[in-house]
């Protein structure tokens, strides 16, 4: 669950087509940095630009998200360009 409030900003990294899917690296260290009590690892989910997406792989800086077709068609992020900034949130804890 998320509070639809941006926590931090980060920056596609790199953007790699993956047969009408898309995988994304994330330079995260913003968020990773700068919200207290923010845990970023493996399967757990990050709101970018108001779309949730699960942690597939990486490091606390620089993280890698698979967007699915679906979702490239329901969102702007197949439009990214690497370089991009995006809105960041981390999702609530239980």
């Amino acid at each position: 669950m998320f509070t639809g409030i941006i926590q931090a900003i980060g920056r596609i990294e790199k953007r790699e087509e993956r047969g009408g899917d898309l995988r994304l690296t994330i330079d995260v260290r913003d968020l990773a940095d700068g919200v207290e009590g923010v845990r970023l690892a493996v399967g757990q989910s990050v709101a970018v630009n108001g779309a949730c997406l699960t942690i597939i792989r990486g490091k606390a800086s620089h993280l890698d998200f698979d967007v699915s077709r679906e979702t490239l068609g329901l969102t702007t992020l197949g439009t990214l360009h690497v370089g991009a900034a995006v809105n960041l949130e981390a999702a609530l804890r239980a």
